[in-house]
């Protein structure tokens, strides 16, 4: 394992959310961050045709892809530069239905962080409306 790399630079951060927000399943679903330059702040994402299901509301394949994304770039500020972090379990529940035309926004916490994992949890809202949870553990590796 090679040196600690110290914190990442705000510079830095913003390249790797760029990265992430720029792959192309990620761009063709329209996901942003809630709070521009702040990653985290969670996402967003509207339900459009892209989004919804035959039944006209949200897909519920994409509640997972939502909360591993959310709570990667969460984690993103906390690892040193000399890590990464890759997904090695997530679960989700979906809770209730989002419509098409609902704004689907994402938040995550750390809920633990530690050498070789992470541990987190996430939340999805349609306003005021809890819609879905999910869990993520993440192993920490050298980047």
């Amino acid at each position: 394992m090679g040196q600690d790399a110290g914190v990442r630079t705000p510079g830095q951060i913003a390249d790797l959310v760029d990265t992430v927000l720029a792959l192309p399943l990620h761009r063709s679903l329209g996901i942003a961050l809630t709070v521009p330059g702040d990653p985290t702040s969670g996402l967003t994402l509207e339900v459009g045709e892209a989004t919804r299901n035959p039944g006209g509301v949200l897909h519920g394949g994409l509640v997972p892809l939502l909360v591993d994304v959310t709570c990667f770039l969460r984690l993103l500020p906390e690892l040193s530069a000399d890590r990464h972090a890759v997904t090695v379990s997530s679960t989700a529940s979906l809770l209730a239905a989002v419509p098409a035309g609902g704004v689907v926004t994402t938040t995550a916490r750390v809920d633990r962080l530690g050498r070789t994992q992470a541990f987190l949890s996430g939340e999805l809202r349609c306003g005021d409306r809890l819609v879905a949870t999910g869990q993520v553990v993440k192993a920490v590796v050298p980047a």
